[in-house]
C-alpha cells in the first residue's frame, strides 16, 4: 500500500497544475502552580491540483506536534497535528490528516468561505493576527505516563487538564493564526524513541498495523507527532 501510494503520488506531482500553501501557527498557554507556561508550533498545508487517477486536489500536512514542557516532575501536554481520536461534526475544526479546517480557519478571521477553494486558500494566505479559539477545537491532546516508552500515551480531555496533568493545571490562552513563519521543528529531541518508530512504520504498541477499536496507543502512530520532513528512511 505504501509503495502503491508513493507511485501514485510521483504520478500526481507530474501532472500537477495549481498549487497553494497557508501556514499556521497554534499557541497554547498554561497556568500551573509555577506560574504560565506557553509554547507554540507552526506548521504548513499545501495543496496542489491532480489529474490522476481522477481530477482533483491533493493536500500534504507539514510541521510537528506542539510539545510544552509543563515543568520538572510534570508530564508534558502535546497536541497533535491531527484529530482522529473522535469523530467531530462537519466542517470540523481540526481534520484527521490535513491540519485544520479551511473553513473553520476563515471563520476565525471573520470571513465568508467563498466555495471556491483556490480563491479561499490564497486568502488564508493573507491573513494575519491571532485569533483565541476554544479547547473543543484544538486537535488531540496527549501525555504520556513516560516520555520514554510511546506505550504510555494518554489523552488529556481538553475541558478538564487537570484529571491528566495535575492539580492547578487550567488553560490561559489558546490562539491560532496565519503566518509565514518558519515550520517548526526538533520534537524528536523530546520523544527519544520517535526516530525508530519512523523507520520502522509503528504505532505507538509497537505494531505496525492498526487494529478498529484497540487501544490509545495502537489508534496513534509516528505520525500524529512528526511531519516536519526532518525524518529520513536510511
Amino acid at each position: 500500500m505504501r509503495l502503491w501510494a508513493v507511485v501514485a503520488l510521483s504520478l500526481c506531482l507530474a501532472g500537477c497544475g495549481k498549487s497553494e500553501s497557508d501556514r499556521y501557527k497554534l499557541t497554547l498557554a498554561v497556568n500551573t502552580k509555577d506560574g504560565i507556561k506557553r509554547g507554540s508550533s507552526v506548521g504548513e498545508v499545501a495543496h496542489w491540483e491532480v489529474s490522476f487517477p481522477e481530477r482533483g486536489v491533493a493536500h500534504k500536512l507539514r510541521g510537528e506536534a506542539l510539545y510544552l514542557d509543563l515543568g520538572p516532575g510534570t508530564r508534558p501536554l502535546i497536541a497533535l497535528l491531527t484529530s482522529k481520536l473522535h469523530p467531530h461534526g462537519e466542517p470540523a475544526p481540526w481534520t484527521r490528516n490535513a491540519g485544520p479546517d479551511g473553513w473553520f480557519w476563515l471563520r476565525l478571521y471573520g470571513q465568508a468561505p467563498s466555495f471556491n477553494f483556490w480563491d479561499d486558500v490564497a486568502r488564508i494566505a493573507r491573513l494575519r493576527g491571532p485569533r483565541k479559539i476554544a479547547p473543543d477545537d484544538l486537535p488531540d491532546l496527549v501525555t504520556f505516563a513516560d516520555i520514554n516508552d510511546p506505550k504510555t500515551v494518554i489523552e488529556i480531555d481538553p475541558n478538564d487538564l487537570q484529571a491528566t496533568l495535575g492539580q492547578g493545571v487550567t488553560w490561559n490562552e489558546i490562539t491560532f493564526e496565519s503566518t509565514n513563519e518558519p515550520i517548526t521543528s526538533g520534537i524528536r529531541t523530546k520523544l527519544p524513541w520517535i526516530e525508530t518508530y519512523f523507520l520502522k512504520n509503528l504505532r505507538l504498541d509497537g505494531q505496525n498495523l492498526e487494529f478498529p477499536k484497540k487501544d490509545l496507543a495502537n489508534n496513534l502512530s509516528w505520525d500524529a507527532f512528526d511531519l516536519s520532513g526532518d525524518l529520513k528512511r536510511k
